[in-house]
């Protein structure tokens, strides 16, 4: 698919600016962006990608041949956060934007603006606060895509997080003023982009279903179980995996932990949390049937030891990504309502779906010896998405989409 790259003989150069270097992709927002620019660059496309480095020590090697990977170092403590708190508070800026405005960043995004590019990405709204120089740079170059990727429909999911919010009315206050300010950037992005992705449908008619937006759902590039049984043996065991270190990720689980824990632990039924979740949060109560195991490497002994897998996000939106790990290593799902957006099931016949997070842990209770019902559930779920979740297809789509943007841009250059 090479051919849709080319402008006479050379392939479309293309900087894609993210938020944090995503190796490994450890959580559902970093996998969601490495595998995206991944296949766009193997669909043929020149890429270079701008990133922060990590804050943590789990960066990897991104190994790809085809990308020109410009990692920026965080230059101090005070960049990293140490101020961030006041610089939020003053600026037009959301959170998410602001903490990733740094001086560091700034310089290493200027050199890049004295290159040649045929399109330029902004990845996540955290990047929002790059757009006035790339905005600027099409100015000087009218012939330039500018591409927002969404990873959802942020102003709408931050608006949800501070209504559901139940601690300090301060704070309270703050999100609510956070989500507004989200909303305005994330209109402003939509608005003025050439070409802008959604990551699900719902996400799509949030935008407006306007012409320029594109329909990217994640892909899945993970291990496909062809066939599994659970059985007497497997432990009673349920799993809730990914990362809880967002605030939204943070009040879902502790909503559910405190529906769940102790019912669990009367019934004898485990529940194991997989991914990086915030300290604070596992010393906030003695819990009974939980067991939080932090980031593991290798998930396979986890997903072939557990019963049902648990997607329980009232608040917060886009496509959760641990769906799919669930569905291709055959993990019958139980969510709230609304948790699998994006992907072509059906509740009752693909996975569970209850109304409230009680009703959730009572499915859950209900179903966890149901051995037939388990089986019947992940076995339909993966016969109804093994072939519908290739990364190759986003690339070459997303590719695609770019090409017929630059032309059009610069045919409208040549006319005027």
């Amino acid at each position: 698919m090479h051919d849709l790259t080319e402008i006479g003989s050379s392939p479309l150069r293309c900087l894609w600016l993210t938020r944090m270097y995503p190796v490994p992709p450890d959580a559902g927002d970093l996998t969601y962006s490495f595998q995206l620019l991944s296949s766009l660059s193997r669909a043929g496309v020149r890429l270079t990608v701008l990133t922060m480095g990590r804050t943590d020590d789990r960066a990897g090697s991104a190994n790809d041949n085809g990308i020109e990977w410009i990692v920026v170092p965080w230059e101090s403590d005070r960049e990293i956060g140490g101020r961030l708190a006041m610089r939020s508070l003053f600026s037009r800026l959301p959170n998410v934007a602001t903490q990733y405005n740094v001086a560091s960043f700034r310089r290493a995004l200027r050199k890049q603006m004295a290159r040649d590019w045929d399109a330029i990405v902004v990845d996540h709204l955290g990047m929002g606060w790059a757009w006035p120089v790339v905005e600027a740079y099409r100015r000087l170059k009218a012939g330039v895509v500018l591409v927002f990727i969404a990873h959802q429909c942020e102003g709408e999911v931050r608006q949800s997080v501070a209504r559901n919010f139940r601690g300090n009315i301060v704070r309270k206050i703050g999100l609510s003023v956070d989500a507004a300010k989200a909303d305005r950037l994330e209109n402003k992005l939509v608005r003025k982009s050439n070409l802008v992705s959604a990551i699900t449908a719902e996400d799509l008619r949030c935008f407006g279903g306007l012409d320029k937006i594109v329909l990217l759902t994640p892909g899945y590039a993970g291990r496909h179980v062809a066939c599994r049984k659970i059985d007497g043996a497997t432990p009673r065991r349920a799993l809730i995996l990914g990362t809880a270190i967002w605030l939204a990720k943070q009040m879902n689980l502790i909503e559910f932990l405190a529906a769940a824990d102790e019912l669990f632990h009367q019934l004898q039924i485990e529940l194991w949390v997989v991914g990086n979740v915030a300290d604070h949060l596992q010393a906030r109560n003695h819990f009974r049937a939980t067991r939080f195991l932090g980031f593991v490497e290798d998930l396979e002994p986890i997903f072939r030891s557990v019963r049902v897998g648990i997607v329980a996000e009232r608040t917060g939106g886009g496509f959760k990504l641990k769906t799919l790990d669930y569905i291709f290593n055959r993990v019958p799902i139980a969510t709230i309502r609304g948790g699998i957006a994006g992907l072509p099931l059906t509740p009752g016949l693909h996975y569970l779906s209850f109304a409230s997070v009680r009703e959730l842990v009572q499915g859950v209770v209900a179903v966890i010896d149901d051995i037939q019902r388990l089986n019947f559930l992940q076995q339909a779920a993966y016969e109804k998405c093994k072939s519908g979740f290739d990364w190759s297809d986003r690339g070459r789509t997303l590719c695609s989409a770019i090409q017929k943007a630059v032309n059009r841009q610069r045919a409208a250059h040549a006319r005027s």
